[in-house]
């Protein structure tokens, strides 16, 4: 538990005679009178909370005025003190950096798509002003993670969910290697607290197990480098917890496959002696081919360096060895922060400037994608740590997620190269655009002035830069087609009522209904028209009741009495359109009670998707042509849903979930089921009358002990 002498002692450790310390301790003093009344759920003061948040800080070398926002990270947040009072007691920047912080709408994970969206575009924007925000936003988080006591027990797998999907990754992409590794172990350790401990028994057994040879190794290494005059040392390290899980799940390998559970790293003085120390350790041990990675001349996007290298031991087994340099090793560990000091208003380095450009691209895709699930979805793409490195005729390096295709390569380096995308060479190689490239590769883009972006190209492209420029251009281009279509329905539903199409604008009781419908101008209305959003005809029936009562008599064409009589009740109602054809989407098929959108299309209707269906994202929907849709309250009708239920041990648990799904009364349309990495799961297609049925199914079914059931939105 750290105190606050601690605190100070450790500040002017790497900042001496600052005069910011002393603000240290009038901060401390402020925070606690106003924490003085607020305690955690198990009794703990608040304060201490934010103690150790600036102790991780302090951690990080920052500097005084953020140890001191870090102090009162909380308080304007909590309603503890005004800004006024906050600025005259700890002065503006400190003050500053609170306020950026309390602006953040404090979104759970389990929010709205919206919510979420709406928090981490607000995160990105402080980030872009003052990267400290971030830091002391991870800080939180981190200490959150090592002690989960301080969060309610309901909201603690939330917290951890989000701190997997947004936290760790960001501190990656800071290069704070030791906050990803921290809260990528504590998430793990809450989520899975049961694969957690199994997998920490079987790791310290193997510590134990091969302790011996890597001290062996070690001191093989140590004499290796004495022995050609190279000042260095050798340090061991262990694969935290869940990277390694993560990498035994994404190769199908067991604890013993996993190569680089041990480890040893040669820390040295300058980069030249990177590369003889690589020289001499691969003449020592035969290295295993195509397990080299030189990180030193490729830095990762988050400034990683190092010589990464895997060779055949003595005795047969196979180690890792890194190698690289004291500085190298501090900004592994300490990403950003390595260079992040603020002190008499010294300009920004070379990091941090990439850094802030990084979170500003990041704010910029965020902004493009329109549609919140877009927004987290591209979200999680760029904060995708694998990389591969890709080069130009010209020898530019071109980083790019794993699997990236050359339409990725084109935007990376120009939108419109992306948009002209018609082909490449890979290494002198024709190939298709959609082929997922080779690190190392030299990759050159063909160009034709006629091709434009497809649909299609979305299941390709990998990268958010990308997504986001295919799917504003396609848009862009629907929008356009539909304000050509929409005016030549316009053209045709007015002919002999003005002279022209644009006379309708002109007048007032038309510009009123405009303004009702939300429409600014013609081309608004066009396009709602070619859309299918809006029917005009109803607004022309009552600007022109006479022509259009006698037009649509000569053009009327009557159902028989039988047919209307026994029209069907609609299950769905589509906000402002009558009469309009409606089907349920197969890909995530709905039930009665699911919160749903309409889709419309183009001579099929209204295409209804549950709000969470993953093609809403996949695809460059136009917002125009989404619609408020909703169920009908006295109208409901059994609907396929699909289940897909896991079971550790047999396939005994299964059979059991199929009785219940009896006793439940949901016949089994289809099911199917496999076994993978040592688990069964079955995929089942059942009928449910509801949203509470299916609530109540999957209830019963998680509460039969080895059985894990959710439900699947993509069937597709």
């Amino acid at each position: 538990m750290i105190r606050i002498d601690d605190l100070v002692a450790k500040v002017s450790a790497y900042m001496p005679d600052n005069p910011d310390l002393d603000l240290i301790g009038k901060a401390y003093i402020y925070s606690a009178t106003l924490h003085r009344h607020n305690f955690t759920a198990q009794g703990q003061p608040t304060l201490q909370h934010a103690l150790e948040v600036s102790n991780i800080l302090a951690d990080l070398r920052l500097d005084a005025r953020c140890i001191v926002a870090g102090l009162l990270h909380d308080v304007l947040e909590e309603e503890l003190a005004e800004p006024g009072a906050l600025h005259a007691a700890v002065g503006e920047e400190p003050a500053r950096l609170v306020e950026e912080l309390s602006r953040l709408s404090r979104a759970a994970f389990h929010g709205t798509e919206a919510m979420r969206a709406e928090h981490m575009r607000q995160m990105i924007l402080a980030s872009t002003r003052d990267l400290r925000v971030i830091l002391i936003l991870l800080a939180d988080r981190l200490h959150y993670m090592r002690d989960p006591s301080q969060v309610r027990e309901d909201a603690r797998r939330a917290l951890a969910r989000e701190t997997l999907a947004i936290y760790a990754p960001i501190a990656h992409r800071l290069g704070i290697q030791y906050f990803k590794a921290e809260l990528e172990d504590g998430a793990f350790r809450i989520l899975e607290p049961k694969a957690y401990a199994d997998l920490q028994r079987r790791v310290d057994g193997k510590v134990a197990e091969r302790s011996a040879r890597i001290e062996h190794i070690n001191s093989e290494l140590k004499a290796l480098l004495g022995a050609n005059g190279i000042d260095g040392e050798v340090l061991g390290r262990t694969k935290h917890l869940y990277s390694l899980r993560e990498k035994m799940r994404r190769l199908h390998a067991d604890l013993d496959q996993i190569y680089d559970l041990l480890g040893t790293r040669i820390i040295l003085n300058v980069p030249e002696d990177c590369y003889k120390a690589l020289g001499l350790v691969h003449a020592a041990y035969t290295p295993i081919p195509k397990r080299f990675k030189d990180y030193i001349a490729l830095p990762k996007a988050n400034g990683y360096q190092s010589l990464h290298t895997f060779v055949f031991g003595t005795s047969g087994e196979i180690f890792e060895i890194q190698i690289r340099t004291r500085e190298m090793h501090r900004q592994a560990e300490m990403g950003i922060a390595a260079h992040f000091v603020y002190k008499d208003q010294s300009p920004a380095d070379e990091r941090e400037l990439a850094s802030v450009a990084w979170f500003r691209r990041l704010l910029e895709n965020l902004e493009n994608g329109q549609d919140p699930r877009e927004s987290m979805e591209l979200l999680a793409r760029e904060l995708t740590p694998d990389q591969i490195f890709v080069f130009t005729p010209r020898g530019e390096v071109i980083k790019l997620p794993v699997n990236a295709t050359s339409i990725d390569f084109a935007y990376a380096i120009h939108s419109e190269v992306g948009h002209r995308c018609a082909g490449a060479r890979m290494d002198g190689r024709m190939m298709s655009i959609r082929t997922p490239l080779n690190n190392g590769s030299v990759v050159e883009i063909l160009t034709n002035s006629r091709q434009e972006p497809k649909e299609d190209w979305l299941k390709s492209a990998v990268t958010s830069r990308a997504l986001g420029h295919i799917r504003s251009f396609l848009r862009r281009k629907e929008r356009s087609e539909a304000i050509a279509m929409g005016r030549e329905q316009l053209k045709s539903q007015t002919r002999g009522l003005v002279k022209k199409v644009d006379d309708l604008f002109k007048l007032k009781p038309f510009r009123t209904w405009m303004q009702r419908q939300g429409l600014r101008t013609p081309e608004d209305v066009y396009a709602a028209e070619g859309f299918g959003r809006i029917a005009t005809r109803e607004v022309l029936e009552r600007l022109f009741p006479e022509q259009v009562s006698v037009e649509a008599k000569s053009t009327a064409s009557p159902l028989p009495a039988t047919r209307r009589a026994h029209k069907p009740k609609q299950v769905v109602s589509i906000a402002g359109l009558n009469n309009m054809m409606m089907r349920f989407a197969k890909c995530c098929t709905p039930v009665f009670g699911d919160p749903i959108v309409g889709i419309i299309t183009r001579g099929r209707g209204v295409s209804v998707h549950h709000r969470e269906c993953r093609n809403l994202g996949r695809l460059a929907i136009h917002e125009e042509r989404m619609i408020e849709v909703d169920w009908e309250d006295d109208t409901r009708k059994v609907r396929p849903v699909t289940l897909a239920i896991s079971a550790d041990n047999s396939v005994k648990e299964l059979l059991e979930s199929i009785r219940l799904l009896e006793e439940e009364g949901a016949p089994i349309k289809s099911g199917r089921i496999a076994f993978h990495q040592g688990m069964y799961t079955q995929h089942l297609t059942l009928m449910v009358d509801d949203t509470q049925q299916l609530e109540r199914i999957l209830q019963r079914l998680n509460a039969i002990e080895g059985i894990r059931a959710e439900r699947v939105l993509d069937t597709t």
